[in-house]
């Protein structure tokens, strides 16, 4: 099957992290159909010379400033290198990789959300910035980006994950075949082993312990949404991954406890050695759980650490 050629954005802002996440990406999608677009906002003020020129009280600072704003250009040019130079070390081709700088006109957020509209497969992030005090006390892009982003996958990556296994955590039958249908089109998913991790809602309908149960006996409503219970579609998710590629000795099929499912899930990730946890996005999201105790993919890129969440739509 031939697939699409693939359009990745990755902002960056010279940062570690921005750094590790453009490396994590050329890890993960196919050097042969993937153009990567390294994106930066330049957030300095062009007007700022010419509104204090003139000002006694500025005018010895202004070579001060061009220097500063020449130096922090070319840092910033110094990081863009760095990462082309990592990334055709993992043999993608010269050509393959552009690097795209925008001067600021709105916030950086919205910059961002405006570029992905222009015909991305995917955007790759770091979970934090250069600022880490500031991401803790305001919150750092990334999550922004996770409450904002709808269009394209979103793939939020803290530190180094590892690249050869994904976890996919399901909760509802159509977000669950969604991010199938995603991961092998952007994906060369036969490279991968998969998990597919589901909360054992079954166990807590008939108050038992998970390993007690047999939940995909039968269909029937989850105990804690009114929503049919997702285990008798983990045989048809596992048939559509083997359509997509994926040898079935590579799918295994994970179950984690429904009282806190996005602890069981990261427990899970850190026991088996996975890298990459898959959420989908609900479409709309009930306003108790989205005000009060916020949306499961939030909640998990809050806590995780290591690893990539990818939030697709």
């Amino acid at each position: 099957m031939v697939k699409q050629k693939l359009k990745i954005l990755i902002p960056v802002d010279g940062s570690d992290q921005s750094f590790q996440a453009a490396l994590y990406a050329a890890g993960m999608f196919p050097n042969d159909r993937t153009e990567m677009v390294l994106f930066h906002v330049d957030t300095q003020n062009p007007d700022l010379n010419k509104s204090i020129s003139g000002n006694p009280l500025y005018d010895a600072q202004m070579k001060n400033i061009d220097k500063w704003n020449a130096a922090d250009h070319k840092i910033m040019n110094q990081f863009m290198d760095e990462v082309v130079d990592r990334i055709q070390a993992l043999k993608f081709p010269k050509s393959s990789v552009t690097v795209k700088i925008k001067k600021k006109e709105v916030r950086v957020l919205d910059e961002i959300i405006r570029e992905s509209r222009e015909d991305y497969d995917a955007v790759v992030v770091g979970k934090t910035g250069k600022s880490r005090l500031k991401d803790k006390i305001i919150g750092s892009l990334a999550i922004k980006l996770a409450g904002k982003m709808n269009k394209v996958p979103l793939i939020i990556v803290d530190g180094d994950p590892k690249t050869d296994k994904l976890l996919l955590s399901v909760d509802r039958r159509e977000e669950a075949f969604r991010s199938i249908y995603s991961i092998g089109a952007l994906l060369d998913i036969q490279n991968f082993s998969i998990a597919i991790c589901h909360v054992a809602r079954c166990a807590a309908k008939k108050n038992e312990a998970v390993e007690n149960i047999d939940c995909r006996e039968s269909e029937h409503d989850c105990p804690l949404r009114d929503v049919e219970c997702i285990c008798p579609s983990i045989g048809s998710m596992k048939e559509c991954l083997v359509d997509s590629g994926i040898l079935l000795e590579k799918i295994s099929d994970l179950v984690v406890e429904a009282a806190n499912p996005v602890e069981s899930t990261l427990e899970l990730s850190r026991k088996e050695q996975i890298g990459s946890i898959i959420v989908g996005r609900r479409a709309i999201v009930p306003f108790v759980e989205e005000v009060i105790s916020g949306r499961y993919s939030q909640k998990m890129l809050k806590k995780m650490e290591n690893k990539a969440l990818w939030v697709v739509n």
